[in-house]
C-alpha cells in the first residue's frame, strides 16, 4: 500500500507540474510572448551573418556600425554594417534566440533606416523601429527610435538605470564614461533638465490585494504637466517603493497602473492610496528595480 500511495503521489505530481508548465505555455501564446526556439536554418543564418558584420566593423571608420544591446536580463542584440544591413535577435526567458530579424540598413544624417525582412506574423517575430536615430551620451553611443526620442530624454530626466538601459548602447562602451546630457534634437533638451514633474493620485479603480498589475491609477497632472505616455513615477517611504508606468494622458490627467513594487511581507506591502504624492525623478534612496 505504501508503494502504491508513494507512486501516486509521484504521478499526481508529474501531472501537475506537465499542466503547470502547459498553461505556462498557453499564457505565454495568449500574451503573445513566444519562446519557441528559432529554426536550425535561421540560427545557421544568424551565426554567418554576426561573423560577417563583424568582420565589416573590425575595419569600418564609422564610428556607429557595430553591436548594441537593450535591457539588462534577457538583452536583445542588434548589430548592423554598411554592405552586411543589420541583425538583431532576443529571447523573453530563454538565453537561446527565440526572436530575430534582419534585413538592409543605410546610414544617413545621423540616422539609420532599416527595411525588417521578417513580419509581425512570423512566431519568431523580432520588433524593430525602422528608423533608429544616433545619441551621443560622453562616450557612449545610443541608437534611439525616432519615436521614443522623448520617452529617451525622461528616462534621462528620470536617473533611473533601469529605464536607460531598455535602449540601444553600444556593447564596447559599457565600461566608458557617461558625463554631461546626451546630445538630443534641441526640442528635447528642456525635457532632460526640468524640475520633477509631481502628480498626485487622485483615485483608485479594480484595486485587488492579489493583483494589484490591474489597478487602474488615476493622477492629477497630464499633458499640460508634460508627462507622456510610457513615463515612470516613484513614491518612497519607510515601508516600501512603489513605481507606477503612464497608460494613458488627459490634458490634465492621466491614467497609470503599477509596474514595480517592493518591501515587506505581502500582507504589509505598500499600497496605492488617495493623496499619495510622486515624482518622476527617482527618489536617492530608491531600489531600483
Amino acid at each position: 500500500m505504501f508503494v502504491v500511495l508513494s507512486l501516486s503521489k509521484v504521478l499526481a505530481t508529474a501531472l501537475f507540474i506537465l499542466l503547470f508548465l502547459c498553461s505556462l505555455q498557453l499564457l505565454a501564446q495568449n500574451n503573445n510572448r513566444f519562446d519557441e526556439p528559432i529554426t536550425e536554418e535561421h540560427y545557421e543564418f544568424l551565426k554567418k551573418k554576426k561573423e560577417l558584420i563583424e568582420q565589416e566593423d573590425a575595419s569600418d571608420n564609422n564610428e556607429w556600425s557595430g553591436t548594441y544591446s537593450a535591457g539588462d536580463h534577457h538583452p536583445t542584440l542588434f548589430m548592423w554594417s554598411a554592405t552586411q544591413g543589420f541583425l538583431t535577435w532576443g529571447s523573453h526567458h530563454t538565453f537561446f534566440p527565440s526572436r530575430i530579424n534582419f534585413g538592409k540598413a543605410e546610414f544617413s544624417n545621423a540616422r539609420l533606416v532599416i527595411k525588417p525582412e521578417i513580419s509581425k506574423e512570423h512566431l519568431n517575430f523580432q520588433y524593430i523601429s525602422t528608423e533608429l536615430v544616433t545619441v551621443k551620451w560622453g562616450e557612449q553611443h545610443f541608437l534611439i527610435p525616432s519615436d521614443e526620442l522623448i520617452n529617451f530624454a525622461y528616462a534621462v530626466h528620470s536617473g533611473a538605470q533601469s529605464q536607460i538601459v531598455g535602449y540601444f548602447v553600444k556593447s564596447e562602451d559599457y565600461q566608458k564614461s557617461r558625463q554631461g546630457l546626451p546630445n538630443l534634437p534641441k526640442e528635447y533638451e528642456k525635457f532632460l533638465t526640468m524640475k520633477a514633474i509631481k502628480p498626485k493620485i487622485t483615485s483608485i479603480k479594480d484595486y485587488d490585494e492579489n493583483n494589484f498589475w490591474s489597478a487602474e491609477i488615476i493622477l492629477s497632472l497630464g499633458r499640460a504637466s508634460n508627462i507622456v505616455k510610457g513615463m515612470i513615477f516613484y513614491y518612497i517611504n519607510s515601508s516600501g517603493s512603489m513605481q507606477l508606468m503612464v497608460t494613458e494622458v488627459q490634458e490634465k490627467s492621466s491614467k497609470a497602473k503599477i509596474s514595480g513594487i517592493s518591501g515587506g511581507k505581502r500582507e504589509e506591502i505598500i499600497k496605492p492610496k488617495v493623496g499619495m504624492k510622486f515624482t518622476s525623478k527617482i527618489p536617492a534612496d530608491y531600489i531600483d528595480f
